[in-house]
């Protein structure tokens, strides 16, 4: 996430000029206006590009440039945004915060198993095994739903600048999203009425925003931090030319971890001066959070601050017992310490996949609030042996660079040239070991194929997993789905060969078809499991979303 953490702008970020290059003549968009979303873990921007070409950041009704990504189940039906916050202080287990980190997410995952023992709302178990949010008793909604309601929020701010609707966006997402992930953000946006034109990495988007089509060519490394991600991308700009040579991240290093190790250091410290165990206390604890994100915040431009909380806990009497405790930078850094040396694998990792050395790289560039931590700063410029370049207004940047890419996407931006690779392999397997059919770091859009033999005299179908990764070995990878080929031809076994074709789209998404491969005739191909919303529920969400605007 990228607009997630440490947002602190209050005004219209208008343009500046026409840094980046775009036309004065915008070609019309067809079906309604486009904008630029980047949609964040713990803050969302949307962004435009004017009728002169320039960049605007719009604003939400409270007048800021970042939109906190909150859903509060309220008793009068949800409420996103500024207002949501009333809801972390009075009904933390309604309040539903960093669903992005939820989207297409198994509940067994050892990480959302983490996450269910410290979030102030219950994490269930969907029937196919994904990560829903329960709301109350017998009722639970998916993250889709909550990141739908919060970008038909921001559709909404959109709507009420152009004054016309807005049909379609740029969404920007983790460069190191999975395929599941990446549908999941796809059916969050179908869901709030926006048909995605093309979901965008981060580290492009800041790169694409940043302006560095316009300047030198360069190597560059992104770093992107924000409350619920880190991504690494190395990126060439050659001629206008964005080539994405590879990605690798943590899914689940960000702000909020921060955020959590503080809050677990500051529980301790309210037992032992003031004799209150909080733990169990949602409440308290949500309080105790949100105060110790904002001194993480302040002590990113100063040496020391205060946690203060007023009303901490509430005594039998009903007298209100406040916490206040001051907090330095160096006791912030040693809490997050285990964090912060979690920042140096990836970003290896991104070197060693794209054959360089940290010397080839010329440019490092952050992204994210969760740059804006000395610490965060002074680690990166450790691993990457340079300075790090300071992107002013990180929380803005890759929103400004979705809007870029509507631009371009619509013709008004012209000589600049996206090439994205495939974060994760892909494999089939029939039961047994996984066989790679789409290499990791694979130029995308790309397509591939695998023929499957019938094994058995007269056989009916063929049943075959799909998954991501790159190990033969199933465990090690994500099971996407699993389909059977029906309706096979009756012959001897082997003289029925199908071509399944597998391809991996622009958006990282993945899309299969099957046909007999001495006739070319199209066979049917059936969906038994899946990762995500199945398409019956998308659309009626949808239909419920255009009933309830």
């Amino acid at each position: 996430m990228t607009a997630g953490d440490g947002a602190r702008g209050t005004r219209d970020s208008s343009a500046r000029g026409n840094p980046r290059g775009a036309t004065e003549a915008r070609a019309r968009p067809r079906g309604g206006q486009a904008v630029g979303i980047d949609l964040g873990t713990s803050n969302s921007v949307v962004a435009v590009i004017d009728k002169d070409g320039a960049p605007r950041i719009l604003t939400t009704p409270e007048g800021s440039t970042t939109m906190p990504s909150l859903v509060w189940f309220s008793p009068d039906g949800p409420v996103v945004g500024e207002l949501a916050r009333a809801g972390l202080d009075y009904s933390p287990d309604l309040t539903i915060f960093g669903a992005k980190r939820l989207l297409g997410r198994r509940f067994d995952h050892p990480e959302i198993r983490r996450l269910s023992r410290v979030l102030p709302f219950e994490l269930v178990e969907a029937p196919n095994g994904d990560t829903w949010i329960a709301l109350s008793a017998g009722r639970s909604v998916s993250p889709e739903e909550v990141c739908a309601l919060i970008l038909r929020e921001i559709r909404h701010i959109a709507e009420d600048h152009y004054g016309e609707p807005v049909t379609r966006a740029v969404i920007t997402i983790p460069a190191w999203y999975d395929a599941a992930q990446r549908q999941a953000t796809k059916d969050a946006a179908q869901i709030a009425g926006l048909t995605v034109v093309r979901l965008l990495s981060e580290p492009t988007a800041a790169s694409l925003g940043h302006g560095a089509h316009r300047g030198a060519d360069r190597r560059y490394l992104v770093c992107d931090l924000g409350g619920g991600t880190f991504d690494v991308a190395a990126v060439d700009v050659q001629a206008g030319i964005f080539e994405v040579l590879a990605t690798t991240g943590d899914a689940f290093l960000g702000g909020d971890d921060v955020d959590r190790a503080v809050v677990d250091n500051l529980i301790r410290d309210v037992r032992s001066a003031r004799g209150f165990d909080i733990t169990s206390d949602t409440i308290a604890v949500e309080r105790l959070r949100l105060a110790a994100q904002n001194t993480k915040h302040e002590l990113s431009d100063v040496a020391v601050s205060k946690v203060y909380v007023p009303e901490l806990v509430q005594l039998p009497s009903g007298r209100a017992v406040e916490y206040q405790k001051p907090m330095r930078r160096d006791e912030l850094e040693q809490w997050s310490s285990s964090l912060i040396r979690r920042i140096e694998a990836p970003i290896r990792e991104a070197l060693r996949r794209c054959g360089r050395k940290r010397e080839d790289i010329e440019e490092v560039l952050l992204v994210g609030g969760m740059t804006r931590m000395p610490v965060v700063r002074r680690e990166i410029a450790r691993v990457t042996g340079r300075e790090p370049h300071v992107i002013p207004n990180p929380e803005e940047v890759v929103a400004v660079g979705a809007a870029l890419e509507v631009a371009r996407l619509e013709g008004a931006i012209e000589g600049v040239l996206l090439i994205d690779v495939a974060a994760r392999g892909l494999a089939v397997s029939l039961g047994g070991d996984c066989e790679q059919v789409i290499a990791q770091s694979s130029v995308v859009p790309t397509r591939e194929h695998r023929v499957f033999g019938t094994r058995h005299d007269d056989q009916l179908r063929i049943e075959f997993d799909v998954w991501e990764g790159e190990s033969p070995d199933p465990a090690q990878n994500r099971l996407l789905s699993r389909y059977a080929v029906l309706d096979l031809p009756p012959a001897p076994a082997g003289d029925v060969l199908v071509l399944v074709e597998m391809t991996i789209d622009t958006d990282g998404t993945v899309r299969l078809g099957a046909s007999e491969l001495v006739s070319g005739e199209r066979l049917q191909l059936e969906q038994l499991y899946h990762a995500g919303l199945a398409r019956t529920d998308v659309l009626r969400l949808q239909r419920q979303f255009a009933e309830t605007p």
